[in-house]
C-alpha cells in the first residue's frame, strides 16, 4: 500500500513537472503605428556663430520587437523668425543643418514634419542651464552594496526658476527643480551599477521647461530607464508637444525642445 502511494505521489509531480514547460502564448493587443519624434535638441556653451542642430525620426514598434523603425524619408523644416533651414538625413533616423546661434537661443523655433501624408508641428524656445562645479567620485552604496557611487556639484542659475535634465550616461535620466536649493550650491548622489574601473561616464547637465521636465519625469518613471531611450513607446502612451496638424487622432510621440548643456566627465577607479 505504501509503495502504491509513492508512486502516486511520483506520477504527480510527474504531470505538475511537465506542465510547467508548457509554453503559453499571451496574445498583445496591435497597437498603432505612431511616429516618434526624439528631438531635444542640446546646444553647448560657446562662442561658435553655427551650432548643429539634430533629431531623430522613428516609428512605435510591437512589444517584442527586436529593431525600431526609421524614418528616412520625411521632410523636416527647422523655422527660426527669418530663416527656414531643411534639415538634411544623416542616417539610422538622424536629420540635422547647420543653424546660427544667435536664432536658436533667442528665436522661438518652429519645427515642421512632412511624412506619410502627415504634418506634424511644435515650438520651442531655448532654456539656459549651468556647468557643472565638479563630479567626484564616493564611497557610499546602496542594498547591494555593489554600485558605485558618483556625486554631482552644481550651483543653481540665480534669479529664475530652474529645471534642469541630467543625462547621466548608461542610459540613465534624471529630472530636478529648484524649489529646494534656489540660488544655492547643491550637489547629488548617483549609484550607478555595472561600471568597472578605468570607465569613463559622459554626463549633460541641459537646461529645460516646466512641461518638459514633467513630460520626462513622467517618462522616466514609467520606462524604468531599461530601454536607455526616453522617446522610445513606454507602457503608455504620453503626449508631448509634438501635434499632428493633418489628423489629431494619428497623434505622435516624443518632444521637441532646445536647452543650453554642459558637459562633463569622470573616470571611474
Amino acid at each position: 500500500m505504501k509503495a502504491i502511494k509513492t508512486i502516486f505521489i511520483l506520477l504527480v509531480l510527474l504531470k505538475l513537472l511537465n506542465s510547467c514547460q508548457e509554453t503559453i502564448d499571451v496574445d498583445l493587443p496591435e497597437q498603432q503605428e505612431r511616429l516618434v519624434v526624439d528631438a531635444l535638441m542640446r546646444i553647448p556653451d560657446g562662442n561658435t556663430s553655427l551650432v548643429n542642430a539634430y533629431l531623430r525620426l522613428t516609428l512605435t514598434a510591437d512589444y517584442f520587437a527586436d529593431d525600431i523603425p526609421v524614418v528616412a524619408d520625411a521632410i523636416v523644416n527647422l523655422n527660426s523668425a527669418s530663416n527656414t533651414y531643411r534639415m538634411q538625413y544623416r542616417g539610422d533616423g538622424y536629420y540635422s543643418i547647420a543653424v546660427p546661434r544667435d536664432e536658436l537661443t533667442q528665436d522661438l523655433m518652429r519645427l515642421t514634419i512632412f511624412y506619410n501624408e502627415n504634418t506634424y508641428r511644435a515650438t520651442a524656445q531655448f532654456q539656459t542651464a549651468i556647468p557643472f562645479d565638479s563630479i567626484i567620485q564616493g564611497d557610499g552604496s546602496l542594498f547591494a552594496g555593489d554600485e558605485t557611487e558618483v556625486i554631482f556639484n552644481y550651483t543653481d542659475e540665480p534669479g529664475i526658476t530652474n529645471y534642469y535634465l541630467f543625462d547621466l550616461d548608461k542610459g540613465q535620466f534624471l529630472t530636478s527643480e529648484d524649489t529646494f536649493y534656489k540660488d544655492q550650491a547643491f550637489s547629488f548622489s548617483y549609484f550607478y551599477e555595472d561600471v568597472k574601473p578605468n570607465d569613463t561616464l559622459e554626463v549633460d547637465l541641459i537646461g529645460i521647461t516646466k512641461p518638459f521636465f514633467d513630460y520626462m519625469s513622467i517618462v522616466i518613471n514609467q520606462s524604468g530607464q531599461a530601454s536607455g531611450n526616453p522617446f522610445t513607446a513606454p507602457p503608455s502612451e504620453i503626449r508631448g508637444n509634438v501635434i499632428n496638424a493633418t489628423d489629431e487622432a494619428n497623434y505622435p510621440l516624443g518632444y521637441f525642445a532646445i536647452g543650453q548643456v554642459y558637459s562633463g566627465q569622470i573616470v571611474i577607479e
